[in-house]
């Protein structure tokens, strides 16, 4: 599979980009027009207002005392400037939403990200800015000329998309926005309003991308890992330590392509290590940079390597040394990392993975309205175990893993590397993994996740336990802890649902809902949920990649 073709040519259905220019706006116009199934529905919806206002939620069900704080969530929301349309899933305009739970009642705001991307393209009533799979739309106005001039003009690197729209952070007690290129966006706390200008991270640290799931340690230290390309020995990932004004490289992994590192959306970390998955999508380096001569998106340079093995580079903590030993395993693609932790000698690393990067290339609106078999089948992540351990004295060819209870395998190969054979976690897909953060990096038994309903996973019993709304989406669930409870999932989980059907006032606009499903086995299963009315008929997949004291996906007032 080649990225790099999947707008020029969308192999899955033979669909001409060009084509999906002019037509996106009458995707809206056909779902109005047939019967369309509710949950696919909601994926296509724009909105280009807020709710500024906190909205009181209905609350159906009991909500615990002990549950207050706020739940802040991110995704793209505005899929349309205009008469012009965002194509990939990925790309629309930032919309911010908080949930505020106290003494048994919610609220509900919401606020369109203040981006530079999003002032930019408002003024011009277009796009005008690139995102991940959407170029910008030219500018009919422009002369020949002027457009062979624009086009041949040299790249400004600075001018990056700033449309925060995959996940939200806190740094010590301020708020940012989050994306994958090397801007975010701080905002308030309290009224979501955006503040002040973008942070550029590269003026801060050698990165030129970075992740938008960064790890938070219980002191609140926050790592995160972002690709540079202007090292003088190639490109490396980059580990970085902040805050901001102290910010640092604390360790640098070499790119095994190096005219094409690899993409990745997230890591893992341990008590001891910091775990990439370098997986075989590498971005083109000759294509990014052309890029704006060429046309392209960020997406079309990228490149599926399927003759080469997924590697997993380890990173002690302690002094940033890369470990030598190479662990491998079959070819896979991952978007989240799970958990991973430590036991007796051996590293365990849990990932939800797709057989390939074809669900880069394949979640495009025009595939969620009419979806493709390749379409349906390339969502399908499978919740995987993989077991990486210290083997230089092994024996060849012989099942190096020793942990008990596990279907795990490493082999020792000819050439010195460990061949990792996973172990799937679950007999169902899943994707949007959350845990109870206080065992991150730890070990830790349950998973929760969308399958596209909300669902536990037991990774011992391999006990998939569901809950779903008929006609809701949901988004990603995040896992809260009950004050004082000795069990893992002693808790609830919070996650944010749309449903198309609902409406607010007898108006068109539609409704969010917050559910709360104590999902314990020492308790009931049954959904507990609040809803809040809202004007903002958006679906929000990401969220928060917090934890729970003052950088909480529940932020405790």
């Amino acid at each position: 599979m080649s990225v790099e073709t999947g707008l020029s040519k969308h192999t899955a259905n033979g669909l001409n980009i060009n084509t999906t220019y002019k037509s996106c706006k009458h995707l809206v116009q056909k779902m109005k027009e047939e019967s369309i199934e509710e949950s696919r529905r909601v994926w296509i919806r724009s909105t280009d207002k807020a709710t500024t206002t906190p909205v009181k939620g209905n609350v159906d069900g009991i909500i615990p005392q002990w549950l207050e704080g706020d739940l802040y969530r991110d995704g793209p929301g505005v899929l349309n400037i205009g008469d012009t349309w965002y194509h990939h899933i990925f790309d629309g305009m930032a919309v911010l939403h908080k949930f505020s739970i106290k003494g048994g009642e919610t609220t509900y705001r919401s606020r369109i990200l203040e981006s530079d991307s999003y002032k930019k393209n408002s003024a011009a009533n277009r796009i005008v800015v690139n995102e991940f799979g959407t170029r910008a739309y030219p500018d009919p106005c422009k002369t020949i000329l002027q457009k062979f001039m624009s086009r041949f003009s040299l790249p400004d690197f600075e001018d990056t998309t700033d449309n925060c729209a995959v996940n939200v952070c806190f740094f010590g007690d301020q708020l940012f926005a989050m994306t994958e290129t090397n801007k975010m966006r701080r905002v308030s706390p309290d009224d979501l309003k955006t503040i002040g200008e973008k942070t550029n991270v590269t003026r801060y640290v050698a990165v030129n991308m970075a992740t938008a799931h960064p790890h938070v340690d219980p002191d609140g230290t926050v790592y995160n890992m972002g690709n540079s390309y202007t090292s003088a020995k190639g490109p490396t990932y980059n580990i970085v330590l902040t805050p901001f004004d102290q910010a640092s490289v604390v360790a640098s992994i070499p790119c095994r392509w190096k005219m094409k590192p690899c993409y990745y959306h997230s890591y893992s970390i341990t008590d001891n290590y910091f775990i990439l998955v370098e997986q075989p999508l590498g971005i083109s380096l000759p294509k990014l940079l052309t890029g704006h001569y060429t046309k392209k998106s960020f997406m079309q340079s990228m490149e599926w390597l399927p003759k080469e093995k997924t590697r997993f580079r380890v990173v002690r903590r302690s002094d940033g040394v890369v470990v030598k030993t190479v662990y491998q395993a079959d070819t896979f693609f991952t978007f989240h990392a799970i958990n991973a932790y430590e036991e007796d000698g051996h590293l365990i690393v849990d990932l939800c993975c797709f057989d390939d990067g074809s669900v880069v290339n394949q979640i495009w609106l025009e595939n969620i309205v009419n979806p493709t078999e390749a379409f349906n089948k390339s969502l399908q992540a499978m919740p995987r175990r993989f077991v990486a351990l210290d083997v230089s004295q092994a024996s060849v060819d012989r099942n190096l893993v020793a942990l008990r209870d596990t279907k795990c395998q490493a082999f020792k190969l000819n050439t010195g590397a460990i061949q990792c054979v996973p172990e799937d976690l679950s007999p169902a897909w899943m994707e949007m993994p959350r845990i109870n953060y206080r065992l991150n990096g730890k070990k830790y038994r349950y998973i929760y996740g969308f399958i596209p309903t909300l669902c536990k996973v037991d990774t011992e019993s391999k006990e998939v336990l569901r809950w779903e709304g008929p006609g809701f989406q949901v988004s990603e669930p995040i896992f809260v802890e009950r004050p004082g409870a000795t069990e893992e999932d002693d808790g609830v989980v919070l996650a944010s649902l749309i449903n198309e059907k609902s409406t607010v006032g007898g108006s068109r606009r539609q409704d969010f809902s917050s559910s709360l499903w104590r999902p314990s086995r020492h308790t009931e299963s049954s959904p507990r949920s609040s809803t809040a009315s809202s004007p903002d008929p958006v679906t929000t997949f990401t969220g928060t990649e917090t934890h729970e004291t003052a950088h909480s996906s529940i932020h405790e007032q």
